[in-house]
């Protein structure tokens, strides 16, 4: 049973409630392939944060940013780094500053944006999506669609564009930076390569850190391929809701990074640097950059 002062504080407006909010994951995308790859319309937003995944593959790292955690920044920048300030939490007691957006416990962010009214619509690459429900959970609208950004883009547009006047919560996983590191379009498939990041040769590997190894470069240079077609495919996306013309708090980021044979390892769902090292950009559309919040004389600042 829920608290009478529960019930209060999930009906109560916020500042933030004509906002509409956009989540995109570029699923297993590295920080330096960000950084090689040419990315000329995110460039036009903001530039990419080094970031630090809250999982080692799909599940548990979605899993966190659905509950609040979004990938961490050791920067005291107000929304990369959750202790400036975060960007949606699920309470928050004993908080100097609060966050942008928050809900009462007892649900996760999906859920507390659809009690609030949003439309909550999903959209997502990989079978994790599929076969685990707790990622679709508060979602009103969800589709699983495998590798297709531009397919995507357009299933979500119509969702939303199905639910005119509401706020929404939109969410897209892509999943062209994933293995086998390929687009619509791309040339033919070099058969060496997904062979070597087939599903039955990663979840086979040894697993054990070799000082002796060779960088793969041509999967980088595959991954950077994709990430420079998921840049066009994210400005799509980015131009369809600024022609919603509401206020939207956009947030872009890997889920986790990727191996491409460093130390003998091959792939994610391990702890190594690269898999946990990821590009994260938060920025806003259709209106000026949130306020920071305000600064703490008693922060610890050592």
């Amino acid at each position: 049973m829920k608290l009478p002062f529960l019930r209060r504080l999930g009906r109560r407006r916020q500042p933030c409630d004509d906002e509409d909010f956009l989540l995109i994951t570029w699923d297993s995308c590295r920080y330096d392939t960000y950084l090689t790859a040419r990315t000329p319309r995110l460039d036009a937003h903001c530039r990419p944060r080094r970031g630090w995944a809250m999982g080692t593959y799909t599940l548990p790292a979605h899993v966190a940013m659905f509950h609040g955690f979004l990938p961490h920044v050791f920067e005291p920048a107000p929304f990369y780094n959750r202790h400036v300030q975060q960007l949606w939490r699920i309470s928050h007691r004993d908080l100097r500053n609060p966050p942008l957006v928050s809900f009462p416990p007892g649900a996760g962010i999906v859920e507390g944006f659809r009690r609030r009214g949003y439309f909550t619509a999903g959209i997502a690459a990989m079978d994790w999506f599929r076969d685990t429900a707790a990622l679709r959970d508060g979602f009103e609208y969800f589709r699983v669609t495998g590798i297709d950004a531009q397919a995507q883009n357009r299933m979500l547009a119509r969702a939303l564009e199905a639910s005119p006047g509401r706020s929404c919560f939109a969410f897209v996983n892509y999943g062209e930076t994933h293995s086998p590191y390929r687009h619509r379009g791309m040339k033919d498939p070099n058969p060496s390569l997904e062979a070597r990041y087939s599903p039955r040769r990663i979840f086979n590997q040894r697993g054990v850190w070799q000082e002796a190894w060779t960088f793969d470069q041509e999967a980088f240079a595959s991954q950077v391929t994709c990430a420079e077609f998921l840049d066009a495919r994210t400005g799509e996306l980015l131009d369809f809701f600024e022609r919603r013309g509401r206020p939207t708090t956009v947030v872009v980021c890997a889920d986790h990074g990727e191996c491409f044979g460093e130390n003998g390892l091959y792939g994610h769902g391990f702890y190594h640097e690269k898999v946990m090292e990821i590009p994260i950009l938060i920025f806003r559309i259709n209106a000026p950059p949130h306020p920071a919040p305000p600064s703490d004389p008693s922060a610890d600042t050592a």
